[in-house]
């Protein structure tokens, strides 16, 4: 039995590491040309900025590839408890405390790299794959620009760019369009010296309507800091030094002022393609055999949100429960994937909407979404258990049914008597 997989990236390398063990031959086909060592490449154009590996996708990368949280650490990933990062909300810093939850912080391409070390499917870079091989009903190989490649078993990891809907159209098969939720964000990212007293992780977070602006400084491995700059409903940050700076200037945090005495290192690199999209594969009545989607080829999140490594990582356990990749078979898997998905879209995408220009939601319901969120945005500055609740939702420790509750609903009705309208507050100018 034999599975390819097309994409190299997270998606398509934990995805691999799960076939191996029910599939005799995977290989994993990636376009960019591929380094040994840490590097930027073309494929993954938001690796360049902050990316949030969730706690979830933590655990779930450690079963996978025993050891790798300590590997990483050696190569200069930093390990810390996860409520303890410093986090502005538009009300004040939340409550942060010690949550018992390991966060590993860490540079995409440092991730990315021991992770493709670690997995022992045949890789193959500089793959260009074309279209699909069809067999009738069933997907039986792909095919690339130096040929054909059997398969039992196609799986596209291919992320953002993949071509999936317009293979499945050409063969006949529709596909529904894709469902996009744009809060027009934009990020601006920066490598800096890290001064030792800059902590590991320090972020000032959006909020629609009123705090557009927002940022995170990250350590990250060589003794070096990331700083990206956010902006939504199209305020984004500059890409030139001093128009970067001003942003980071504006801010209510101590962003501007933590990085004093650091010198930057890299210049100013842009990124705005951050449109939240998924597709309803799971309805597609006519869906083929012999192959399946994960990742951001199905559900793409506004990476704002740090969800989509984790998501993937989800995806790719599903592989262990399922043998039948038969039409039915597909269809099936495709409606698990969905399902793996559905919590993050929900939070994500209606957080999005409240932006100005992209609200889909029925008023009433985004009202109701609104007002809940105001309030918790006031308890999390003032209530450490409330805080702690909400990080293990957000890291998809924990289902968001348990802040439904009415223990809950009793301290946010208490708090929500202390909510000032946003901008009232000044922020203070440390998180120490």
């Amino acid at each position: 039995m034999k599975a390819v997989v097309m994409g190299g990236g997270i998606a398509g390398l934990l995805a691999a590491r799960v076939l191996t063990e029910s599939f005799d031959d995977v290989v994993v086909l990636e376009r960019d040309k591929l380094s040994d060592e840490p590097e930027y490449r073309a494929g993954v154009p938001q690796g360049r900025h902050v990316h949030g590996l969730l706690v979830r996708g933590g655990e779930i990368m450690e079963g996978l590839f025993p050891g790798l949280r300590d590997e990483l650490v050696r190569s200069g990933a930093h390990l810390m408890d996860a409520g303890e990062m410093r986090i502005l909300n538009p009300l004040g810093w939340v409550a942060s405390g010690r949550s018992g939850m390991p966060l590993l912080v860490v540079s995409r391409p440092l991730l990315e790299t021991h992770i493709r070390r670690r997995v022992t499917a045949k890789i193959v870079d500089d793959a260009h794959v074309t279209g699909l091989s069809f067999r009738g009903s069933t997907v039986d190989g792909v095919l690339t620009r130096d040929g054909r490649i059997d398969a039992d078993l196609v799986v596209d990891a291919s992320g953002r760019s993949s071509k999936l809907p317009a293979w499945l159209a050409e063969a006949g098969i529709a596909v529904p369009e894709p469902e996009v939720v744009d809060s027009r964000t934009g990020y601006a990212t920066r490598l800096y010296t890290a001064p030792p007293e800059i902590p590991v992780v320090v972020a000032e977070s959006l909020s629609a309507p009123d705090t557009p602006r927002g940022g995170i400084v990250m350590r990250i491995e060589g003794g070096r800091v990331m700083v990206t700059a956010q902006g939504a409903g199209g305020d984004h940050p500059p890409r030139d030094p001093e128009g970067f700076q001003q942003f980071l200037d504006s801010l209510r945090g101590p962003i501007a002022g933590m990085l004093a005495d650091a010198e930057p290192v890299t210049p100013v690199y842009l990124f705005a393609r951050t449109a939240s999209r998924r597709i309803a594969f799971e309805q597609v009545t006519r869906w083929p055999g012999g192959l399946v989607a994960i990742g951001d080829a199905v559900c793409v999140f506004n990476p704002v949100y740090g969800q989509g490594m984790t998501v993937a990582a989800m995806a790719a356990l599903l592989f262990r429960r399922h043998s039948d990749f038969s039409a039915k078979g597909c269809r099936d898997f495709q409606r698990k994937v969905a399902k793996t998905a559905q919590g993050s879209w929900v939070l994500s995408s209606n957080a999005d909407q409240s932006w100005a220009g992209v609200e889909k939601t029925p008023a009433p319901l985004m009202r109701a979404f609104r007002w809940y969120m105001k309030k918790w945005q006031v308890a999390l500055v003032h209530d450490q258990d409330i805080f702690l609740r909400f990080l293990r939702v957000v890291h998809l420790v924990a289902s968001p049914a348990t802040l439904m509750n009415p223990v809950v609903f009793r301290r946010l009705a208490k708090y929500s008597r202390l909510d000032p309208r946003p901008g009232r507050r000044r922020a203070a100018r440390s998180p120490r």
